[in-house]
């Protein structure tokens, strides 16, 4: 009998004593921490006290030049991200638990948060627990632990026994009455106890931290360089000032938030389009699944199930009466119980003992009183039960007949010695078999152009069911699902060698009669193998190899337990919306390839630039604000148009290998060729070859800042202090060679898209969108050029006499040249070899970091 719970007073005395579930998991981050870790970075401060020093001295452009596009970046990205907060908070209230109670003697179900000391929780199969307890009463009631304690064993549980928040039940029923709340919970203690969390990091993050990394480092050698030769040379504050903006510009210090973003609006897409995702990673970790394994529930059939037909073994009325009476009895309410009492309806029976379903037995039953007799009765699969059974009625052949009809069979039998239990042990008694029934799945109508995705895409797909794998293949029939099947049960499967298993485990795509641990296996060999595999699941069966997959993917209508360990949940159980997350995935990642190899191509030049022109040749490169025009125009705009149009493409691979084989190359050839334009602009003005005089230029200037002296403009154009005249051919040169840089930076985009073979040794891009997006990179910077105020007030830009535009194009032209050859050349150069050495031992390095972490989490 059901116990009466609290009453409604006694509910309100407790929550005005403050004996709430006040404590919860928070399911995003709060805006204070998203603003904070936005903002207060290291490198940000620092550029944030420069900006201010510049402020100080009066350098309002370089202060902007310093600290405006982090500011715009924080700004961005934390706008972003409260929208991307918003929008999944709203999202994961549809997935958040409920709590099943007694209140006033009958069930209700309440928010986690509601529940109060003392609240009686009625528990069932698939429920995960929230709150600690101690059992009243239960029936054949056992919980699995695992994610408190690690043991992948079930254990059975009986009155006075503890119920720990976290564990979920796998089979029976319980009443328990809540001893502790929020922060008094075991599973609460093991978080507080535990360090605490951090985020691991993605592939793709580790890959960039490497070079991240690298060029830190680089940037704080040339500071303690720049440093002691500007006290030396007895340089202003002001000047030492901006040169160390520039230098730190060569950190990639918006690479993280690029990828954070990208990856960030890709998780907003996939909510719109029915997929939430609980781990951030999963967007990266979506690109690389290669292989998706699933239960034909949810993806094949749908969540209904019909009763077909039942064949009798002994007297119809007697197996009528005794099917009755277990559906009746029998407290493993699943969709099979359900469709046998819609036909045969329910009756008057006492039930005495109980065995409930669960995924390691394959079967249930009762041991009940009816009409004045006892009735042992035994439901399941026959392949679990044949063993017990004694008679000859030819049972696997009618079962292999309904099979191939894409049927679903269960075996009723009567147990020839009544009871169920000996003590604590199970009696093994001989079975007599009293009907075998046909149950009949619903079809998506969609499954089939579902499957077709995954397969156009490359995927390997593995059908993982409890039922008979001929069922599942003529599952597969009925849905005119094309392609060749192979199908295995896991009874078979058990009993080859481990090289047998493995062939047979990448080879096969319908596995039949798996248990829990059998599918874990298969996930597990899958991976060994260099799969990258998806696991779709709804049951709390499906909890071990969803963890063990690479990617784990719940039904929103599955268990609780199975949400709480996936990476991501299929919203209203969409299984439609997983090939578009996938290709998603695929598509994001790639875009962040092609986007790497223009950005980290920009940080390679400007750290060989500095290297040589300032702390060499002792000439400032390039002004704050000039750089800004530089970013701008070569990444920014290309890199956000990118992540827009991105193609979805294989990603198996780590990325920074292709990344470095394109990035280091070109950018040590627009190096020297910017170098070479430099000292040819300065060499040429310096001795009248050139003739580049200054007032033209002073006239223009005036028209911006009317009545400022020659002094000042030279001061405005040089980036120095008390400059003179002698500082314009410095000026001529730094201006020719950012035309050089910007100019080259967007013709990159012809060698990251090439469109024709004789450009590059590997695959070619006929879409329209490079060129699309290179004219309209060319048409910003012919604009930028017409507005005055705007490349003369703001960035200290000159414009040239049209002759001299034609010796740059000219020289861009044969940078173009001598790049389409090494993008042709299949030979990788020392410098490559040996940087892709240092940055992936440094990756490797982090890799083993991260397990080490995971082990100890």
């Amino acid at each position: 009998m059901a116990p009466e719970g609290l009453r409604e007073s006694e509910v309100r005395q407790r929550i005005q004593e403050g004996k709430v579930n006040t404590y919860e998991s928070p399911v995003s981050r709060s805006y204070a921490d998203i603003i904070a870790k936005n903002l207060f970075t290291a490198f940000n401060m620092v550029l944030l006290i420069l900006g201010a020093a510049l402020i100080y001295f009066g350098e309002y452009i370089n202060a902007f030049a310093a600290t405006g596009v982090i500011m715009m970046n924080v700004l961005i990205s934390t706008i972003q991200e409260i929208r991307a907060k918003r929008r999944l908070d709203k999202i994961a209230l549809l997935l958040r638990p409920v709590v099943t109670v007694r209140r006033d003697g009958a069930d209700a179900e309440i928010d986690p948060s509601e529940v109060v000391i003392d609240d009686i929780v009625h528990m069932k199969s698939g429920d995960q627990a929230q709150v600690d307890g101690e059992i009243i009463e239960c029936v054949s009631f056992e919980m699995d632990e695992s994610l408190l304690t690690g043991e992948s064993s079930t254990r059975r549980k009986k009155a006075g026994d503890t119920i720990y928040s976290g564990a979920y039940c796998v089979t029976g029923e319980c009443f328990y009455r809540v001893t502790a709340l929020g922060e008094d919970t075991f599973a609460t203690k093991m978080l507080v106890s535990a360090k605490k969390y951090k985020k691991k990091k993605t592939p793709l993050q580790m890959e960039t931290s490497s070079v991240t990394e690298f060029l830190m480092l680089l940037a704080f050698i040339y500071l303690a360089i720049m440093v002691v030769m500007n006290i030396f040379n007895g340089k202003p504050a002001v000047d030492s000032l901006i040169e160390a903006v520039i230098i730190l510009d060569i950190v990639p210090i918006a690479l993280f938030l690029l990828i954070t973003i990208t990856y960030m609006i890709a998780a907003v897409r996939m909510a719109n389009s029915g997929v939430l995702l609980q781990n951030s990673n999963s967007v990266e970790s979506m690109s690389h699944v290669d292989t998706v394994c699933m239960d034909k529930t949810g993806t094949i059939t749908t969540n209904n199930l019909v009763f077909d037909s039942a064949e009798y073994f002994c007297d119809p009325a007697e197996g009528a009466e005794i099917i009755t009476v277990f559906a009746t009895c029998t407290g493993s309410r699943n969709r099979t119980v359900k469709a046998m009492e819609a036909e045969f309806g329910t009756t008057d029976a006492e039930l005495l003992e109980e065995i409930q379903f669960s995924s390691e037995r394959k079967y249930s039953a009762v041991h009940a009183m009816h009409g004045g007799r006892e009735i042992t009765a035994v439901m399941g699969a026959y392949p679990f039960l044949k063993h017990r059974i004694d008679t000859d009625l030819d049972i696997e052949s009618k079962i292999s007949a309904a099979a191939s009809k894409g049927l679903r069979t269960v075996l009723i039998c009567r147990a020839e010695t009544p009871g169920l239990f000996n003590g604590d042990e199970e009696i093994q008694s001989k079975l007599r078999p009293v009907a075998l029934m046909t149950i009949r799945d619903e079809i998506r109508p969609d499954c089939k152009e579902i499957i077709k995705t995954f397969l156009d895409n490359g995927m390997d797909l593995k059908v993982i069911s409890g039922d008979d794998p001929e069922t599942v293949n003529a599952m597969f029939t009925l849905a005119d699902i094309p392609g060749e099947r192979k199908i295995i049960s896991g009874d078979a499967l058990a009993k080859l060698s481990d090289e047998e298993k493995k062939e047979a485990v990448l080879t096969t795509n319908i596995f039949g009669r798996m248990k829990p641990d059998q599918k874990e296996d298969v996930i597990k060999i899958l991976k060994n193998n260099g799969r990258y595999v998806a696991m779709v699941g709804d049951g709390v069966n499906d909890v071990k190899s969803l963890k063990m997959a690479n990617v784990g993917v719940a039904m929103q209508s599955g268990s609780g337990a199975t949400r709480g360990v996936a990476d991501m949940v299929l919203v209203n159980d969409q299984f439609s919306a997983l090939p578009k997350a996938i290709i998603e995935g695929k598509r994001t990642v790639s875009g962040m390839r092609d986007i790497l190899k223009i950005y980290l191509t920009r940080n390679f030049i400007l750290a060989v630039l500095i290297g040589v022109l300032l702390l060499i040749y002792g000439a400032l490169p390039i002004l704050p604000i000039q750089n800004t025009y530089y970013a701008l125009i070569t990444v920014s705009i290309a890199a956000f148009l990118i992540a827009i149009w991105a193609k979805p493409s294989d990603n198996k691979e780590l990325i920074l290998p292709e990344v470095l084989k394109f990035c280091l190359p070109m950018a040590l050839l627009i190096s020297v060729f910017a170098i070479a334009v430099y000292v040819i602009f300065s060499f040429c003005t310096a001795e009248g070859v050139f003739n580049i005089p200054w007032e033209p230029v002073y006239s223009v200037y005036q028209t911006v800042f009317p009545g400022h002296t020659p002094m000042q403009f030279f001061d405005h154009m040089s980036g120095e202090t008390n400059a003179t005249s002698d500082v314009w051919g410095e000026v001529v040169a730094r201006n020719a060679m950012l035309f050089f840089i910007v100019l080259a930076g967007i013709s990159l985009l012809g060698l990251v898209y090439p469109r024709y073979k004789w450009m590059t040794a590997g695959a070619v891009h006929k879409e329209k969108f490079p060129i699309v997006l290179t004219l309209l990179l060319l048409g910003v910077m012919i604009l930028f050029h017409c507005v005055p105020v705007v490349y003369m007030g703001l960035a200290s830009v000159m414009v040239f006499p049209a002759e001299y535009y034609g010796i740059l194009l000219a020289i861009t032209a044969a940078w173009f040249a001598c790049a389409i050859a090494i993008n042709r050349s299949k030979k990788e150069s020392a410098i490559v070899r040996v940087t892709e050495r240092v940055f992936f031992k440094r990756y490797y390095s982090m890799v083993r970091k991260e397990d080490e972490k995971d082990q100890r989490r």
